[in-house]
């Protein structure tokens, strides 16, 4: 199946993953990364099962997922395992697909894109790329200023600047 603008629609009733255990290296840190629902390896990867959700994502021939959503999966498992370069390839990707994807409309491109843009700035995070994360979230809110998006950079920018960030991250999901 074609990433069609229904499906997305529908899709976007995100999975969304608040950081882990496998996330709290970075920075003990709270940083939130989206998976697209109903992509094979989704659930796998959010039982935290996540060499299988790779398997499941890299092995999937079907007709019924898009390549971005694919890529998101990948962005966030190869993230939560700390494989820094497969984790840039992934999510890089995601961006590039988000950008090109044909046949969506442009609010929903703009959607896709900063939501790729939040992923690849939570691995910047992982990868100690402040600079990189900040302008992957910052790029994420001009696109769509989506809590998700609104979070991660007020995250960042809490602990660049050193300000307690365990009250602030409640704050924000107030």
């Amino acid at each position: 199946m074609t990433f069609t603008a229904k499906k997305f629609a529908t899709a976007v009733a995100l999975s969304v993953l608040a950081s882990s255990p496998f996330l709290a290296s970075a920075a003990s840190n709270g940083y939130k990364m989206v998976l697209i629902e109903d992509t094979p390896g989704v659930t796998t990867i959010q039982a935290g099962q996540l060499q299988q959700g790779i398997s499941e994502v890299t092995s999937y021939r079907g007709a019924d997922a898009d390549s971005f959503s694919l890529h998101m999966s990948l962005c966030v498992a190869y993230s939560r395992l700390n494989q820094l370069d497969q984790a840039q390839s992934a999510c890089s990707k995601a961006v590039s697909l988000a950008q090109s994807t044909p046949a969506i409309p442009s609010d929903a491109k703009r959607e896709m894109r900063a939501l790729a843009y939040s992923n690849r700035g939570v691995m910047h995070v992982l990868a100690n790329d402040r600079v990189a994360a900040l302008d992957d979230f910052k790029r994420a809110v001009s696109l769509k200023t989506s809590d998700i998006n609104q979070h991660n950079l007020a995250r960042l920018t809490a602990d660049i600047n050193g300000i307690e960030t365990n009250q602030f991250a409640y704050n924000s999901a107030e």
